[in-house]
């Protein structure tokens, strides 16, 4: 009996000893007769601890993988790349983990990955790329997660991603494009969170995202792009937070944001640009606050901004412009702050941003160009001033009525540049839309015979003359900012008034009576 327990043991001794890890180093393939002889240079190795490299790139001739049959793990990275006629990865059957990345590029000849059947876990990045003749990922049925990125790219046989069925999270980045016959994502459907970015772009014959239902977060940034033929997002109808920012560009037959309904987050940016036929946003009711900032443009069918009804701040920039059906901006009612640049550029037919009226702060410039009928600016009015960190109002051929109380008292005081020109007349320039507001705060105005001001300009009086029978009078002095920075009453024909306390500025003095108003400019040097 010892005999035979003994020999259990050795038999178990040479196992532990056979399965025990290889090649720190790691090792590169670069000719046929490497991997076939694998197994007889390298006796016992069947955990490789440092990278491992296939590639005939210089000999051309690797045609199978058998040799390394006995492989079980690869401690740090695989990469498969430039083999021109290897066509598939039997031989890797055993092959379960890879502790790092696992690379197949620029396999011309490869048509599927079979050998990889086993293959549980990549603790690093995923790269499929460049295999022209790889039709499908079947053979990745086991593989249940990725720590790093999962990046397919520019395989133009692909039809599926069906054998990425067990596949439940993603640590780092999703990158599917240029794959041109690709025209679902069905073999996603049990994919629930993605770590960072999931970009979908350039895949020509792809028309829905079906394969991303059960995705309920994303760490960063979603970008789907350049997609011609997508026509919807229903697919997304379970997603609820993006850590960073949504970028939907480029998609010409895209109708409607439909399956961003449950969105409830967005860390940083949205961007819609670039789409021929959509119309609504409305999908996006359930955002309360972005963090970064809101870029909509080059939106041709765009009519309406309803969807935004219950944003109420944007953490960056406000920037709407190049949109061709855009008439207003019904929508952005609730809206009371933004942390960035409010710009509205190129829009051609919009005729009113009066629903901004609630927003009372931002925290970059105003910029107002080139919107061809823009009539007003009423809507800007609540905005603090010394929020306002710069100002262009210019090329607006419509554009009359400038002088709203925020624009007002920012002229008042200006604390950064100023650009106004090519409007209408009475915000022309910045003189015009000065003299505007003075008028806007004073009301309509008669002129009184017989009242005068001087001398002007003058540096600490100035007198008030009126008619020996004028009734008591009641004066202000009002800067240009709308401001009311002096009051008194006047009873007697001449009045000498001290100004020496204001700053050098221009001036409206206003005088009034039971019969009229009279209002005179004058300048304190």
């Amino acid at each position: 009996m010892k005999k035979f327990y003994f020999f259990l043991f050795a038999l178990f001794a040479i196992s532990v000893a056979n399965a025990q890890g290889c090649l720190p180093q790691g090792i590169t393939f670069t000719t046929q007769a490497q991997i076939d002889n694998f197994q007889t240079d390298y006796p016992g190795c069947t955990e490789i601890e440092g990278d491992v490299t296939i590639t005939d790139y210089s000999s051309g001739a690797i045609s199978n993988l058998n040799g390394l049959s006995v492989l079980t793990s690869i401690g740090k990275t695989l990469r498969i790349f430039r083999n021109d006629i290897l066509m598939n990865l039997s031989g890797l059957d055993n092959l379960t983990t890879i502790g790092e990345n696992l690379d197949i590029d620029l396999n011309h000849s490869l048509t599927s990955l079979s050998g990889l059947d086993n293959l549980t876990f990549v603790g690093g990045d995923f790269g499929i790329t460049f295999n022209n003749a790889l039709t499908n990922l079947i053979a990745l049925n086991k593989l249940t997660s990725l720590g790093g990125y999962l990046l397919i790219d520019v395989n133009k046989a692909l039809i599926s991603l069906s054998g990425l069925d067990n596949l439940v999270s993603i640590g780092g980045e999703l990158r599917i494009s240029w794959n041109p016959l690709l025209t679902s994502l069905s073999g996603l459907s049990n994919l629930t969170t993605v770590g960072n970015d999931i970009t979908i772009e350039y895949n020509a014959a792809l028309t829905s995202l079906t394969g991303l239902n059960n995705l309920i977060s994303i760490g960063r940034n979603l970008n789907i792009g350049a997609t011609e033929t997508l026509t919807s997002l229903m697919a997304l109808g379970n997603l609820a937070s993006i850590g960073g920012s949504l970028d939907i560009n480029t998609n010409l037959s895209l109708t409607s944001l439909a399956g961003l309904d449950n969105l409830t987050s967005v860390g940083n940016s949205i961007s819609i640009r670039s789409t021929s036929i959509l119309t609504s946003i409305a999908a996006l009711d359930n955002l309360t606050s972005i963090g970064g900032g809101l870029f909509l443009a080059y939106n041709n069918s765009l009519n309406s901004l309803t969807g935004l009804d219950n944003l109420t701040s944007i953490g960056g920039n406000l920037r709407i412009g190049l949109n061709d059906a855009l008439t207003n901006l019904t929508g952005l009612e609730g809206l009371t702050s933004i942390g960035g640049n409010l710009w509205m550029e190129q829009n051609f037919v919009l005729t009113s941003i009066a629903a901004l009226d609630n927003l009372t702060s931002i925290g970059g410039t105003i910029r107002i160009s080139d919107n061809s009928v823009l009539t007003s600016l009423t809507g800007l009015g609540n905005i603090a001033a010394n929020s306002i960190e710069g100002l262009t109002i210019i090329a607006n051929d419509s554009l009359s009525t400038c002088e709203v109380q925020s624009i007002c008292a920012y002229l008042g005081s200006p604390n950064s540049t100023v650009e106004i020109w090519g409007n209408l007349t009475g915000c022309n320039n910045q003189q015009e839309v000065i003299e505007a507001c003075a008028h806007a705060a004073v009301e309509s105005t008669t002129i009184g015979e017989g009242f005068s001001t001087y001398p002007n300009p003058t540096t600490g009086l100035i007198i008030i003359s009126q008619p020996e029978n004028s009734a008591q009078s009641h004066l202000s002095i009002i800067n240009l900012s709308g401001q009311e920075v002096l009051q008194q009453t006047i009873t007697k024909p001449t009045t000498s008034i001290d100004i020496t306390s204001l700053p050098q500025g221009a001036y409206f003095v206003r005088i009034q009576n039971e019969k009229i108003v009279t209002v005179e400019k004058f300048i304190k040097q």
